[in-house]
Formats: C-alpha cells, structure tokens, sequence
C-alpha cells in the first residue's frame, strides 16, 4: 500500500514537472521558429468589410477627445540608411529573426475578389495602437529585406504593422501604381483594423523608391485614411521618369514602365493616360486640399530617381508663396543646391548624428522636404522620428 502511494506521488510529481516545461517551451516558440508549425506558417485570415474599388470610398475618421498615450520614442540602433545595411539573410527568414512573432497572412482583395499576401505584425498593448503600414520599394515584394527593421522598430515602440504586397514589384499591368495596388493597400489597413486594437487617428505609411511612389499615391487617392506619409526617393511622374531611364540608360525600369502601362508612354495614347493615372502628381492636390502631413526625402546625388522629384512634390504640396520654384528644380535635377539658398534654421529634419549630412530642407504648413548626401537610399530614422512627432502633437 505504501508502495503504491509513493508510485503515485512519484507519477503526480513527473507530470507537474513536465507541464512546466512544456509551457516554457511553448511560450519561447517565436525563438524556435521551425519548432512548432504554428510558428513559420501562412495564416489565412476571413476577408474584412472593406470598401469595394468600383465605388473607390474612403474611410471617415472617428473624432477623438483623447488619443491613447504612446510609449517614449526609442531609436532603433543599427541602421542608419538602406544602402549600409547588410543583412545576414533574406526573405521571410529575416523578419522572423528580427521579430519572432511576425505574422505571414492573407486577406481578400475587395477590388478582384483574390487572396493578397502580407506580412502582419499585431499589436501587443491593451489599449488602440499606433499602424505603420510599410510599403515595398519598385523591384521587390512584401519580404523585401530592407523593410525588416520597421517591423523590429514598430515591436520595441509597441505599435503594430503591416506590409502588404500589393501585386509584387512593378512590372506588370497590376502593379506600378494601378487601382488593384492601390486598393491592396488600403485593404491591407482594413485587415489591420478587423483583427487588431488599432488607433485609425494614427495610421501612417512609409516607402522608398517605388514605395515612396506608392505613399504619395496614398496620400492623394486617400488622405483621410492616413495621418501621415512618409515618401523616400519617390517616383513622381512615370512620363518623365520614363524618358529619363530610357536617356541616360538606368536599369530596366524603362521596359518595365511600358508593360506596366501597357505601351510607350511618350506617345500620346492609352499608355500615356495609364501612366498618368498611375502617377503620384495627378492625385497629390487631394492631399493637399485635406493638409495632410507628408514628409518627402531624397538623396541629392540620386541617379536612379531625378532627386527634383521631391522638390516637385513639394510644390505641389505646399501654397504658392512657399514653393521653391522651377529653377530651383532644376538646379536639384544637375545635383546641386544654389549658393543663396539657406536652410531656414527652424526646420526640423529629424536627422541626428550618425545620419547623413542634410544639404537642405524646408517645411510649410505640414509638408517638409529634405535633400540629404546621398543617391537612391532610405534613413530610416527621421521618418520614424517625424512620424512619432505627428502621433503625440496636438
């Protein structure tokens, strides 16, 4: 009898010692990656109620008396810009390393009815949080590496976010600025919305390159649906851009302009009314008209991207006393700033020791610009920076 007893002691205590580690596993499975399938899987989420493309409505705000307190701003050490920043992997494996509980998921476009990738990462505090939606640049998808660190910052200041893929790099009818990427991406924030606690006064996109591209085209096709836009290096006019990289022999984005629009754009047509409409300038006075903040950055010795494409968008931004003009423009085009034009000593560029060196910058009403030593690259702080500014100011 004895016996017995103490067998069933032995048996209580196995069974408590292994529920322990059991549980100390399970709760570390964002570490283990490929420990539990729940953890490296593709996560098909239901389709929320978003908007349908044909009727093209736009989300109305709620008004708030009083915004969710945020957590201090905190740098995200390490990474100072696109172009010096060497990851040790790529593709997904990358984000989950950075951010373990990162989230690979899909939603329903309600524009053709398919299923879009994105990346997703929830929001981890009790009360509304903060949305950066990261947008990829012109030749990659949603894993694209350099995005990475957005989703590690956003997950050290406790806000959530999402990268949608919205059709892949631009190349095709369906991408490079088109009603589908476009609507991809606002459905991307629906998504975010239906299964997080997300604050909608504090949603925020950021892009580079051909992300920049498509933060501009949010911020005009789509002003009340954003608090903010962040646009590096952005594509601005796909005609001019076209003509560009065709003259001066950059890359394949000349070839990859034509099958997107569906014919040389120089030549009056159906091609050249594409481009148009998917060009950022022809929807940017939307976001001017709802004074949306925007903060525009771009390497002055860009030759990728003529760097005058933010002093453009700047213009167009901004009231007729405060633009900086064609020649100015222009000036910027042949990479250089002229001699009596002065950085205004107020301008917060949100560039900090470490970053490039800023060769000029200007801010009227909620649009700054900033013109940085550099080519076709992204920092990666002062957007984080300007953006965090937004969501706390009055």
């Amino acid at each position: 009898m004895a016996t017995s007893s103490r067998v069933r002691v032995l048996i209580l205590l196995f069974a408590c010692v292994a529920a322990i580690v059991w549980a100390t596993i399970a709760s570390d499975v964002g570490t283990f990656p490929g420990l539990f399938p729940s953890a490296d899987r593709t996560t098909t989420l239901p389709a929320t109620s978003a908007p349908t493309a044909t009727s093209a409505p736009t989300t109305t705000l709620p008004v708030t008396t009083a915004a969710p307190q945020l957590l201090p701003f905190t740098r995200l050490e390490g990474f100072t810009t696109v172009n010096a920043y060497d990851p040790p992997v790529e593709g997904f494996s990358l984000w989950q390393q950075m951010v373990p509980r990162i989230e690979d998921v899909r939603f329903v476009s309600t524009a053709d009815g398919t299923e879009q990738p994105a990346l997703w990462l929830p929001p981890l505090a009790q009360t509304p949080a903060p949305l950066l939606v990261v947008v990829h640049s012109w030749s990659l998808g949603y894993f694209q590496w350099s995005s990475a660190p957005y989703a590690a910052w956003a997950d050290l200041n406790g806000w959530a976010m999402i990268a949608p893929d919205f059709r892949g790099p631009n190349s095709r009818p369906e991408t490079t600025g088109s009603d589908l990427a476009v609507q991809d991406v606002v459905d991307a924030i629906d998504f975010a919305k239906a299964h997080g606690d997300i604050d909608e006064n504090r949603v925020f996109v950021i892009g580079y390159s051909g992300g920049g591209m498509m933060s501009l085209l949010l911020a005009g096709r789509h002003p009340d649906l954003i608090a903010g836009a962040v646009s590096w290096v952005p594509v601005y006019d796909l005609i001019d851009w076209f003509a560009y990289v065709r003259d001066n022999d950059v890359g394949d984005y000349g070839e990859e302009i034509v099958s997107s629009c569906g014919g040389d754009p120089s030549v009056p047509g159906p091609a050249q009314d594409s481009c148009i409409a998917r060009s950022p300038m022809t929807h940017l006075q939307a976001a001017a008209d709802a004074d949306l903040p925007i903060y525009i950055g771009h390497g002055l010795s860009d030759v990728t991207v003529p760097p005058d494409y933010a002093i453009r968008a700047f213009d167009q931004l901004v009231e007729p006393a405060d633009r900086l003009g064609a020649e100015f423009a222009g000036a910027v085009r042949a990479h250089t700033i002229p001699d009596n034009v002065v950085v205004p000593e107020e301008t917060q560029t949100y560039f900090e020791d470490g970053d490039p060196v800023v060769w000029f910058a200007r801010t009227a009403g909620p649009i700054t610009v900033v013109l940085f030593d550099g080519r076709h690259d992204m920092v990666y702080h002062p957007g984080l920076a300007w953006i965090y500014g937004i969501a706390t100011g009055p």
